[in-house]
């Protein structure tokens, strides 16, 4: 997949088997390579990658909110800059969102912009967030305040790599997956649910097939609006409540799944609204109900939710933000929501979700 951007035109190649075939990645590049590297990833394929780095620099980094935090960005500008790290070397990344969101922020502002090259090595970053070109990074205990827009040169799609992903990891990814296909058309919702009925989702084949419908919806809502100024603001759909639950939670929910939740919340204010009738909101809960993540509920109150849906970086006015459904591929930014509502919908959405 060929991507236009007006930072810079980038590449999406999906690949197999990337770790015993370096030379074809680096073939004609100049410059050094800088890895940073997941820490677990590292672990579960340290042989391979040992192999793969050589002799290069490599950085490993545990993929945690707290480590993409700004007051943490000190840290990988100086091992790069105290390692010689110049405007024609490459930084490398192996990991999932996280490490994607660090390394593309640090490509982005060191010497004002240096090549990258990403490996995304979790579902959710491999179907959503490799493309698109955004870098975020949390402000104290706010999610994704501070950001550019930067991609990376190239991207290496390896669904292999989902193989070691714990179930939790891997229903991160489904929530994202889930939610481009209720953005989407009647023909891709049909693939979607074609995918989910399947007995074996983590199939290689049924996971390149749903990756790449994904990134296609994706890049199709991002076209013409690469800056997040119009029509993509509709792809934080289940993300307003969900970066919410994020933090309220302490991140023990993690990204994916918390759209999970933000959908079916959104989704239920927006049959209270009137915007969508019962039918397609029992269709859409049918849906998330397999996929709602399992976490102590008595730990997350209304207050607590609406606190940070007030810190939303989505928010226009003096109500809240989200974007709601009125159909199928049918969504729209509503900027008038009152704590009132959210109230009285988390009441009804949290009396009768799953427990652990």
């Amino acid at each position: 997949m060929k991507i236009e951007s007006k930072v810079k035109n980038y590449l999406v190649e999906m690949s197999d088997h990337v770790l015993e075939h370096r030379d074809l990645f680096w073939k004609g590049h100049p410059g050094r390579l800088f890895y940073f590297i997941d820490q677990k990833f590292y672990k579960f394929y340290e042989p391979s990658l040992k192999a793969f780095i050589r002799d290069d620099f490599h950085f490993l980094i545990e993929a945690t909110e707290e480590n993409k935090s700004y007051l943490k960005l000190a840290d990988y500008y100086r091992v790069l800059i105290e390692n010689r790290f110049t405007r024609k070397d490459i930084l490398v990344t192996f990991g999932g969102g996280i490490l994607q969101d660090i390394s593309g922020f640090i490509a982005s502002t060191l010497y004002r912009g240096i090549p990258w090259v990403f490996f995304p090595t979790t579902l959710l970053a491999q179907a959503d967030s490799c493309i698109g070109s955004k870098t975020s990074i949390n402000f104290d205990d706010s999610k994704n305040l501070i950001g550019t827009f930067y991609p990376p040169d190239s991207i290496y799609i390896d669904v292999g790599f989902t193989e070691t992903l714990t179930p939790s990891a891997f229903n991160s990814g489904l929530g994202e997956i889930i939610k481009f296909h209720l953005l989407s058309d009647a023909r891709r919702y049909e693939v979607l649910r074609k995918y989910l009925s399947s007995a074996k989702l983590r199939d290689f084949k049924n996971l390149k097939q749903i990756i790449l419908s994904t990134l296609e919806i994706k890049k199709s809502y991002f076209d013409q609006d690469e800056f997040d100024t119009g029509r993509r603001n509709l792809l934080n759909y289940g993300h307003c409540f969900g970066h919410a639950l994020e933090s309220v939670s302490d991140f023990v929910v993690s990204h994916g799944e918390a759209v999970i939740v933000g959908m079916g919340f959104a989704n239920l204010l927006s049959l209270k609204r009137g915007m969508i009738q019962q039918k397609e909101y029992t269709e859409f809960e049918d849906i998330l109900q397999k996929y709602y993540p399992r976490f102590d509920v008595s730990r997350i109150t209304a207050d607590s939710i609406i606190y940070y849906l007030k810190r939303d970086k989505k928010r226009v006015g003096n109500q809240l933000t989200m974007i709601l459904a009125r159909g199928l591929g049918d969504h729209v930014k509503i900027d008038d929501i009152r704590e009132e509502e959210v109230i009285s919908v988390y009441q009804e959405f949290f009396k009768n979700y799953p427990r652990n």
